[in-house]
């Protein structure tokens, strides 16, 4: 059964930290695709920029992933793996209020997830019940 994450991160407002953003942005696709090909757990991700309000830089983050299995599972799979971790933790550290304690460690990672997370299982509608990997084998 597929469940949905959507991380949302408020980030600083200085020039550094929006360049990093769009730099984010611009480069997740080809950046994550040989991680997340090889979980074989996540359907679709994707990370969008929210600007501010007076149409000037970016508000926040919001990254989007939809994935099999519950979350903590799933988010064991990312920090296992240097680059995924790498791209999660980055995310962090352009976060206008940042995790505290930081991120060094897993299970501050999973808090940080799980307390920007604005969904939960029942959040998402399921048009189809197969896992990635039932998906694959076709």
């Amino acid at each position: 059964m597929a469940n949905p994450l959507t991380l949302y991160i408020p980030i600083k407002q200085d020039l550094i930290t929006q360049a990093e953003a769009r730099a984010a942005y611009d480069n997740f696709a080809s950046g994550v695709q040989k991680g997340l090909d090889d979980s074989n757990i996540v359907h679709y991700a994707r990370l969008a920029l929210i600007p501010n309000t007076n149409g000037q830089g970016i508000l926040a983050l919001c990254l989007i992933t939809t994935f099999d299995g519950p979350m903590n599972p799933y988010l064991d799979y990312f920090w296992n793996n240097g680059a995924l971790q790498s791209v999660f933790t980055g995310l962090a550290d352009l976060a206008l209020v940042p995790p505290d304690p930081p991120v060094t460690d897993q299970t501050g990672f999973e808090n940080f997830i799980n307390n920007n997370n604005l969904n939960n299982p029942n959040d998402l509608y399921n048009a189809y019940k197969q896992t990635v990997r039932q998906i694959k084998k076709t």
